[in-house]
């Protein structure tokens, strides 16, 4: 699938900045299951720095501005070619040790009703994998997650707005509603009860209809499985990524995988405008 991507996330503030620094988390790689054709990031005014990777693959670029004004706006143009891997991720510039990502973060802590939630995984696990005895079997990590996929999508509802960029794993399951962020967070909450190692991704998502609420930035988790590796699990979507999923950034929560972060002096209040655009481009 060959796939175009437009994105703009503007920030307006009500007095005018005096500086600003950015990073930005929004240039993919090449991986298994997908190619760059072409990608450009550009700012509406400032400098742009060099681009380097991170140990977790993450291509990172700065932004600077010294100008005072009341608008800044980035604009991503790309377009990739994709293909469905079933959901596994493999890449060249993936080198951080997948141990790393078993570390509990704020938004990732566990309760005891994430924790019971990890085990009702494990026990639907353990009861379709009986021994020819009865005795449970060993824990297959890969049926755990497609049952922790299942679970979250049966109990938490995708309510856009219920939930903002400070909710943690806890509260969203709490609530039983969020976006595609709590329903990440609440994955990777769970599937570290179980010893599997889980991280945060940020990419795109394409609609084949051009109308579906998660067409635009989107985001699902990755958990690590013996003798596969990376395999993402969309519970928003009660899937695994496939040709329609173009990854960009992962950390270990939402914040490390954040598209955009910096600092920024004056301004006030500031107010967020995104739009997302994804098409399929007919090869013929």
């Amino acid at each position: 699938m060959i796939l175009t991507i437009n994105h703009i996330t503007e920030y307006t503030y009500e007095n005018p900045i005096k500086g600003l620094v950015q990073t930005t988390k929004l240039i993919p790689s090449d991986y298994e299951g997908l190619k760059v054709i072409k990608w450009d990031i550009s700012m509406n005014s400032g400098d742009k720095g060099i681009i380097h990777t991170d140990f977790e693959g993450n291509n990172i670029q700065s932004f600077t501005n010294y100008e005072d004004t009341k608008k800044i706006k980035f604009v991503v143009k790309g377009k990739v070619e994709t293909s469905d891997t079933s959901g596994i991720y493999r890449s060249k510039n993936d080198k951080i040790d997948k141990l790393v990502y078993l570390r509990e973060t704020e938004f990732t802590k566990k309760d005891i009703s994430i924790e019971n939630l990890a085990l009702k995984a494990r026990e639907l696990d353990q009861q379709s994998l009986l021994s020819p005895t009865g005795e449970p079997a060993k824990l297959d990590s890969l049926k755990s997650a497609h049952n922790l996929l299942t679970l979250i999508a049966d109990e938490v509802d995708y309510v856009p707005l219920s939930t903002n960029t400070s909710t943690t794993a806890i509260k969203a399951y709490k609530q039983k509603k969020g976006v595609c962020q709590d329903h990440a967070h609440i994955m990777i909450a769970a599937a570290k009860v179980l010893g599997i190692p889980a991280r945060y991704v940020n990419g795109y998502m394409h609609n084949n209809k051009n109308d579906s609420k998660y067409q635009a930035t989107h985001a699902w988790a990755e958990l690590y499985i013996n003798d596969l590796g990376w395999v993402g699990f969309d519970p928003t979507n009660r899937c695994c990524p496939d040709e329609r999923y173009v990854r960009v950034s992962c950390g270990l929560d939402s914040s490390y995988a954040a598209p955009i972060r910096g600092i920024v002096n004056g301004g006030m209040k500031e107010s967020l405008y995104i739009d997302v655009q994804t098409l399929e481009v007919s090869t013929q």
